[in-house]
């Protein structure tokens, strides 16, 4: 399906709470009603004793403030209600679980040694004495703390990883690199402990074990990733190889061309000044390890646990963009926006990640409501750098999202006009496009960049789907569209809006029991589209299976369709279709 509902189609452009989140490294309450109160509201037999209502109402919106994700809200009820009580041990575990999702570190700091006292549960607690503990380099400290957490959770990634760096800052490296073996037992860690297994034999100073494991980590799944070119590259230039550090740069530009780390440290080898590591001592390898557990969790949607642990980082490694910006993309998943924009604008314009953070607050100033502040701050972007398309890809977005299709047409147009070749990546330029001219009527030119679309990438489903489509509505060159859509629907076989481009095709060929068949598949899969289900119902009309039909338009009529659709389906409940099916949208 295309025109009836584009925002159906992924473009492919650009553009919990801590009560539950830290797995085993955070306290939480018992599951029963009892145990999810402080004990100050219990008597022996489970019921409310007396206290004044302030802080039983403190407590209660205390807990609802973190159901909402509002953790500075949060913590500021918790924080009168331990003032009145501050010796209830489920209390002050829950204050320090909004702290940490706040971000108030240092008030994670003072209340982590009550909690301790007090309750029997301190996995959270003992975490972040030892992270604070390492940050002072008090490694015995450190160690004894992390000991003390549970290992399950997300603890099985980051206790192995911390613990690593604090035998590193003992003087242990060969127990450093025994601890990351933990890390075997669990699929998915395999480029992590490569990673992390070099950049602390780097640190230790053993440059032949160094060697061995860079070069281990560069032929292995991490190879791909910046932050290990970039730490390899600063360990060959800081051991006199800069002929090899200019190698490997260029090799990651062939096949990233775009990324702006590594542009940067060429710009910074050319220019004859050392590359700078990415980590000094073991506190900075910390910082990275918690960088590296962030980015995984965040990748399972744990986003909350995730934004505490670049909290931790950034406590251990206050200059650390890459960790702000990604504290930034967190907060943009949650949709805290206000915190992205403010996480963004804290980021240095003349570093690394300076203009993605610049063109990251134009887009989070229109989710803000700012749409002319944001248009602003993109243009200005794309002023300061001639040359890149970045910042009017998301000026474009910005103009679709509202849809606005003339003007998103426009800034992808103008992006195009700054390619200096055509490559197989730019294929969703064409295609975020074509979309833009077809919403906006104009076909002929939708129809020519979907096809350029198809020509730079054969055979994508998305595309195929979105131009067969088009075709099928406009019952032009249906033989085509539909060795299209077969193709698409191999292609993604559990996508239902595809499916029902399909459904559809068979439909306006007159094949409808095929089309009920396919259309019956896309409902499946997509239940509560009004389009897919709508479409369902004039086949099954065309097949004779009227009730199933009125029932089928009065389910589209339930789901919210768009607004020029009601009319059309309360039409057809009441009268059912024309004979013509071509006189039928």
């Amino acid at each position: 399906m295309a025109s009836a509902g584009v925002n159906k189609f992924k473009l492919v452009i650009g553009g919990f709470i801590l009560t539950a989140a830290l797995g085993a490294c955070a306290a939480s309450s018992a599951s029963s009603e009892r145990q999810s109160l402080p004990d100050s509201f219990q008597d022996a037999g489970g019921t409310a004793e007396m206290f004044p209502s302030s802080y039983f109402g403190e407590y209660l919106a205390g807990r609802e403030a973190l159901r909402e994700q509002d953790s500075a809200v949060a913590l500021e009820y918790f924080e009168d209600a331990l003032s009145e009580r501050g010796d209830d041990g489920i209390l002050l575990n829950i204050a320090l679980q909004a702290a940490l999702s706040k971000g108030d570190i240092k008030r994670a700091i003072a209340l982590a040694p009550k909690v301790i006292e007090l309750d029997e549960d301190s996995s959270t607690a003992d975490l972040v004495l030892a992270i604070n503990a390492l940050g002072q380099k008090n490694y015995a400290q450190a160690r004894d703390n992390l000991e003390k957490t549970a290992e399950n959770g997300f603890n099985v990634l980051l206790k192995p990883l911390l613990m690593s760096w604090i035998k590193l800052g003992q003087g242990d490296t060969d127990g450093a690199l025994a601890e990351l073996n933990a890390l075997d037992k669990y699929n998915g860690f395999e480029a992590l402990k490569q990673y992390q297994a070099a950049l602390l034999s780097d640190l230790s100073g053993d440059q032949n074990l160094a060697d061995v494991n860079y070069e281990a980590a560069l032929t292995g799944p991490s190879g791909r990733a910046v932050r290990l070119v970039q730490s390899y590259g600063a360990y060959l230039d800081r051991t006199g190889r800069r002929d090899e550090v200019k190698k490997l740069f260029d090799a990651y530009l062939e096949k990233y061309p775009l990324s702006p780390t590594i542009q940067l440290e060429l710009a910074e080898l050319e220019a004859g000044r050392p590359i700078t590591p990415i980590a000094r001592d073991p506190i900075e390898g910390a910082a990275e390890a918690l960088y590296s557990a962030a980015s995984i969790i965040g990748q399972e949607r744990a986003v909350g646990v995730a934004a505490t642990y670049i909290y931790f980082a950034l406590q251990l490694k206050p200059d650390f963009p890459m960790g702000r910006m990604l504290l930034a993309e967190t907060a943009e998943d949650r949709n805290k926006w206000q915190e992205a924009f403010d996480l963004y604008s804290e980021i240095n314009p003349n570093s690394a990640y300076g203009k993605n953070a610049r063109i990251r607050t134009g887009w989070v100033a229109y989710r803000l409501g700012r749409t002319d502040e944001a248009k602003d701050r993109l243009e200005a972007v794309a002023a300061g750098y001639p040359e890149d398309i970045e910042a009017l890809v998301v000026l474009a977005d910005v103009s679709r999202d509202s849809k606005d299709w003339n003007e998103a047409a426009r800034n992808y147009g103008r992006a195009i006009e700054r390619l200096p070749e055509l490559q197989e990546r730019h294929w969703s330029l064409y295609y975020a496009r074509g979309i833009a001219y077809e919403q906006s009527g104009q076909w002929a030119l939708a129809q020519a960049d979907l096809l350029k679309s198809l020509e730079l990438r054969p055979d994508h489903p998305q595309v195929l789907n979105y131009l067969a489509y088009s075709w099928v509505d406009r019952n032009e060159n249906l033989e085509q569209a539909k060795d299209m859509l077969i193709k698409a629907v191999s292609l993604r076989p559990r996508d239902g809006f595809i499916i029902d481009s399909l459904g559809w095709l068979y439909y306006r060929l007159g094949e409808f029991d095929d089309a009920v068949v396919q259309l019956e598949k896309a409902v499946s899969l997509e239940a509560a589209d009004p389009t897919i289900t709508d479409h369902l119902a004039d086949a099954y009309w065309r097949v004779g299976r009227r009730e199933e039909a009125r029932y089928q338009w009065q389910r589209a009529l339930w789901l919210d369709p768009a607004e020029d659709q009601i009319p059309i389906i309360k039409g057809k409940l009441k009268s059912g279709l024309k004979d013509d099916i071509k006189a039928q949208k």
